[in-house]
């Protein structure tokens, strides 16, 4: 038994009715105290006995005389005022641009895993947490954070209430970056942050928090928790990734801290730097980053069209998109906030191929014609540009126009647009993007128009293949031949058919293609002349070595040799119309 005395009298208690009241600081330390198996007969000051010490924690008395929850959450307070003035903002520009609700979100810092990755914008990672969606939304997380932020606000010092929001936001987007590619915005993740705050504190401090403040702190709050997320996983429009990760990140930075009551009581330790520092690593970090890492991004793979032989790269997280033109292509997938595309158009024409005029078809055929129906408005196209494409002359072409949305609004888009041949293969690439957006891009189409390549076509690989397989195969040498020429390999295509000559010299067919080929160059038309005659009278019923004569006669001006060979090839097939035309009119300019 120990004895204690005091302005009442004196008391005795036992050990553990002792215990509990130095605990609870019922008992100061220069209180005279009894204690027979200790001090025997004599009165002694508490603090003098082990027991005493062991257990008195002025730090923890002081919290729990002390702590309240009666004191204005101004942080917090200004958090929600910062959250409401960025969504007023936010409504107001849609009011006046008729933006769709998540292209508004996104214009004001929405986190869209594409913009991070494309451009660099990790600023979003922080902004995306005072972006609300409606007023539903805002309303919502704002009454939700007010109160449970404004409790833990009270329980901690502001620097680390900070840090607590601040790593709760960075752990919201972080998680939902890698585990949504949707666009996603919203205070929800610091509430959670918040919420795993309040059970740390709870559970940590339980013994020392007065009786009255205890439900709402600890375990009491897990229900909540756990009704909240319940709800998030039954709705498709939540990003549960980020709710996970603001409680996650809440709660560990939270179990790194102490309370402001105890920091006040305990030793004094300048804390203060440590903590500037470390939030201004974590803000200013996230923000330089991303110009840092920008001329490392974006992170592109690679895809190639087989029949084609071209081989495209675009960033990391795109996928197959159409657009509302009917446009199939990769894009940013962006729906609902002005998606970023690439589309390729691959086709084959007779060469030589006059870029210009395929420019001018595309146009004409994906543009205006839309533009007639009504799906597009205010076309307005550029004058071609040199430019050069894996490494062959090109011609680029900028073009701006307003495409309609699903709500029936105009929306202003800048294409670029460029055109290139590889023989008789054409190819068309496009680059468009939001008005908005598409000098941001203009990086990223740049490194992804420097990482095009051409490569062997499938004809080609198939051609080749029948001549690994049959090397001295006349038959196999003129495919090979012939898919060289439609890719304009003059030299190539030349040696292959000469050699093919030397192992089928009577072949008719294989002089034809290579009188056909001479012919392409203007130098050498007339290395043509003496094949196509042999041809002639080889097949006397052909009529396209008499056409190619002609054509040759017409090249170099001998217009009546010309209408002459024409009418020979119309004779041997009266049924072709294009001859007999072809007749008619240089019989006409002979008049």
């Amino acid at each position: 038994m120990i004895r204690i005395r005091s302005h009442a009298g004196v008391n005795t208690l036992d050990l553990e009715e002792f215990e509990r009241r130095v605990a609870r600081g019922e008992i100061a330390p220069d209180t005279p105290v009894n204690f027979p198996l200790v001090t025997g007969e004599r009165w002694v000051p508490a603090r003098q006995l082990e027991v005493f010490r062991g257990l008195y924690r002025p730090d923890r008395i002081y919290f729990m005389r002390y702590f309240n929850l009666s004191r204005f959450p101004w942080m917090t307070a200004a958090l929600v005022l910062v959250n409401a003035a960025v969504f007023l903002a936010m409504h107001f520009s849609r009011e006046g641009g008729a933006a769709s609700v998540t292209g508004a979100m996104v214009e004001f810092g929405a986190k869209a895993r594409p913009l991070i990755l494309d451009l660099g914008e990790t600023w979003r990672l922080l902004s995306a947490n005072v972006v609300h969606r409606d007023w539903l939304h805002l309303a919502f997380n704002l009454f939700v954070l007010f109160n449970v932020g404004g409790a833990l606000e009270n329980a901690y010092r502001p620097l680390d209430y900070l840090l607590v929001l601040v790593a709760s936001a960075l752990g919201t987007t972080l998680l939902s970056f890698l585990g949504s590619a949707a666009v996603s915005a919203g205070a929800s993740g610091m509430v959670f942050g918040c919420f795993g705050g309040i059970i740390v504190f709870g559970l940590k401090y339980r013994d020392i928090i007065p009786r009255r403040y205890r439900r709402f702190f600890g375990s009491a709050v897990v229900p909540y928790v756990l009704i909240f997320l319940w709800i998030g996983w039954m709705s498709d429009n939540t990003d549960n990734w980020g709710h996970l990760g603001g409680l996650i990140a809440g709660t560990v930075v939270t179990l790194l801290l102490r309370p402001r009551l105890l920091e006040v009581a305990g030793p004094r330790r300048r804390r203060r730097l440590p903590r500037v520092m470390l939030l201004a690593l974590l803000t200013g970090g996230v923000i330089v980053v991303g110009p840092l890492l920008r001329p490392l991004l974006p992170i592109l793979v690679r895809d190639r069209d087989p029949e084609f032989g071209i081989e495209i790269a675009y960033p990391w997280g795109w996928g197959r998109s159409i657009t509302a033109l009917g446009w199939l292509g990769v894009s940013n997938r962006m729906k609902g906030a002005g998606p970023t595309y690439l589309h390729v158009f691959t086709e084959e024409r007779t060469a030589p191929v006059d870029l210009t005029r395929v420019a001018d078809e595309w146009f004409d055929e994906e543009l205006y014609r839309h533009e007639h129906a009504g799906r597009v408005r205010r076309v307005r196209r550029g004058p071609p540009v040199p430019a050069r494409v894996a490494g062959r002359e090109a011609l680029r072409y900028d073009a701006a126009f307003e495409l309609y949305d699903g709500r029936g609004v105009p929306r202003p888009y800048l294409l670029r647009l460029f055109v290139l041949a590889r023989g008789s293969l054409v190819y068309t690439l496009v680059f468009l993007a939001p008005e908005s957006r598409f000098a941001s891009y203009t990086r990223v189409f740049d490194r992804m128009l420097e990482a095009v390549r051409l490569d062997e076509p499938a004809f080609l690989l198939h051609a080749r293949a029948e001549t690994l397989i049959e090397p001295e195969s006349p038959a196999a040498l003129r495919r090979l031949g012939e898919a060289w020429a439609r890719l304009d390999a003059r030299r190539l295509a030349e040696e292959t058919f000469r050699q093919a000559i030397e192992y089928a010299p009577s072949d008719p067919f294989i002089r034809l293609s290579l009188a056909r080929l001479l012919l392409r160059d203007p130098k050498r038309r007339d290395e043509a002349v003496p094949l196509l005659r042999e041809v002639a009278r080889s097949l006397p019923h052909d009529p396209e070595p008499l056409e190619l004569l002609a054509e040759h006669r017409l090249a170099t001006g001998r217009i009546e040799e010309a209408r002459r060979l024409y009418g020979e090839a119309l004779r041997r097939d009266p049924r072709r119309p294009a001859l007999r035309q072809r007749v008619q009119e240089l019989t006409d300019r002979a008049r």
